[in-house]
């Protein structure tokens, strides 16, 4: 971070509830070289001087070239190893023993998996920051310079994405080319990725709440200078705003988000939908889940009763894939806390302690090929954990949809291949249709550094369980996707596989 904007978050409490993050690739070839980074934050998710810990490198698995024992020097809060080499053979796993003055304890970096020739990189980001160009939590909410620092920096992320209110409340269009020079500053291909985007309130039937992101960082914002424009709920609908974005000419898709919530939520009975502008959907973030109705982790503030949820969503025929992001106030991207009071204060207790993160796979590091496998499904949603996750059923990857062959009609074999971050349980529901069909179980500490395989055969003729006359798919389809809860209440969701019969 630079040393201005580390300075002033300083905290002066030392390794006081301090949290260590190893971070490293978490796909990997037999045999490349890499690094590991490591960040250390206090209790109120700010970096500390970490001058007084010692980290021992025991028990790495996959790993060679770590040293015995890393310092980190007076003052600083990051750190970093380079010259790692990946042996494999299926996972690679970094792991230390914590050392500060009258303590010690165990960490490990979130695992990787190892391939001969990896199948795609996998990259963990989070794409629903507020800043203090938003009109939210402007009190507490720090500038967008901060947002991609701590998110590269602290959290360790591949890839962030400021998503401020720029209308509505008290909105100020002026604020716009500052979060376009930010995210032209800080994009790093290969290193880090940015993304220009912005969040776009609707009132209830009129869209709800939704995300925009655009592939460059020159495009403009929705701005259209009118009383029903302001306010927390404009009623504005939604196809106003696609109307205007393809008027842009600029590279973009929308993704709705807090769809169970009990107020200004968007239904599913709905008669907008559009495949191609919106092939995300956020189904959890630190307010909660949009799953489903009944869920371990409602929507703080209350769900509400309505065909609203992703589940209501798919059956209706909607093909979203899934991502998680942190939906934080606070401008503390990637961080495991809430939100705050203020700016440098300790995060208050409010919705759910972890945020969530969106897994990409993509075949580099930059901004188009995030942004193409984004578009094409090709995600996972997280609440915080970096687990990692592959969904099949057949050739057919997350995101995709086949034409059922005779093979497919008759019987089915879904594959979910996972290895979790830093657990030592774990319960893998396979859900079709929306309905949980069918769930199996891992358990033991050595599913930590194995890739774990599951295996679920539905032999019901697909004609019999199909979907037919949906609202925005008539014709007959089967969806199936994975949610995944481990033992530390960490979740994953798999982006759905669909199959048509027609």
């Amino acid at each position: 971070m630079t040393p201005e904007l580390l300075a002033a978050a300083r905290t002066t409490a030392r390794l006081i509830n301090t949290r260590i993050q190893i971070a490293i690739p978490s796909i990997l070839a037999e045999g490349e070289t890499f690094a590991a980074r490591i960040s250390v934050t206090g209790s109120d998710a700010l970096p500390v001087d970490a001058s007084d810990l010692v980290l021992h490198f025991e028990g790495a698995v996959g790993t060679a070239g770590l040293p015995p024992v890393f310092r980190f020097g007076a003052g600083e809060s990051t750190g970093r190893i380079d010259g790692l080499t990946a042996t494999g053979p299926e996972v690679a796993l970094v792991r230390a023993r914590v050392e500060v003055p009258g303590r010690t304890g165990q960490i490990s970096s979130n695992p990787a998996w190892v391939f001969a020739n990896p199948p795609y990189r996998l990259f963990f980001g989070d794409l629903h920051v507020h800043t203090a160009f938003s009109n939210c939590s402007g009190w507490r909410c720090l500038p967008p310079d901060w947002c991609y620092e701590y998110a590269r920096e602290i959290s360790l992320l591949d890839f962030v994405a400021p998503a401020d209110h720029l209308r509505g409340i008290a909105s100020d269009p002026q604020r716009w080319p500052g979060l376009q020079a930010s995210a032209k500053k800080h994009n790093a291909p290969g290193e880090f990725v940015t993304f220009l985007a912005f969040e776009s309130s609707h009132a209830q039937g009129f869209g709800g709440d939704n995300n925009a992101y655009y592939l460059d960082d020159d495009a403009p914002c929705f701005w259209l200078d009118r009383e029903d424009m302001r306010g927390t709920s404009p009623q504005v609908h939604l196809k106003e705003l696609w109307r205007f974005l393809d008027g842009t000419g600029k590279a973009y898709f929308t993704a709705p988000h807090h769809t169970g919530r009990a107020a200004k939520y968007r239904a599913w009975d709905e008669d907008y939908y559009d495949a191609r502008r919106e092939p995300l959907f956020e189904i959890y973030s630190s307010w909660g889940s949009s799953e489903k109705r009944h869920s371990r982790l409602p929507i703080s503030g209350g769900n509400n009763d309505a065909p609203a949820y992703f589940v209501d969503a798919l059956k209706a025929g909607t093909r979203f894939g899934v991502i998680a992001s942190s939906d934080d106030h606070a401008t503390l991207p990637g961080a495991a806390h809430q939100f705050r009071v203020d700016a440098f204060r300790v995060p208050t207790l409010n919705g759910h302690a972890h945020k969530g993160l969106a897994a990409v796979r993509a075949p580099e590091l930059t901004r188009s090929a995030l942004f193409d496998a984004m578009r094409s499904r090709q995600t996972y949603a997280t609440t915080h954990a970096r687990s990692l996750v592959d969904f099949h059923i057949g050739d057919a990857a997350v995101g995709e949809e086949v034409r059922a062959d005779a093979g497919l009609k008759a019987r089915r074999t879904i594959r979910v291949r996972y290895t979790p971050d830093a657990a030592s349980a774990t319960r893998i529901a396979l859900v079709r249709n929306g309905e949980e069909l069918e769930t199996k179980a891992l358990r033991g500490p050595e599913i930590a550094a194995a890739a774990n395989e599951v295996e679920f055969v539905d032999a019901e003729p697909l004609e019999r369980v199909a979907l037919k006359g949906a609202k925005f798919h008539p014709a007959p389809f089967v969806v199936y996707y994975a949610r995944i809860e481990d033992g530390n209440g960490a979740h994953q969701w798999t982006s759905p596989i669909w199959i048509d019969l027609e």
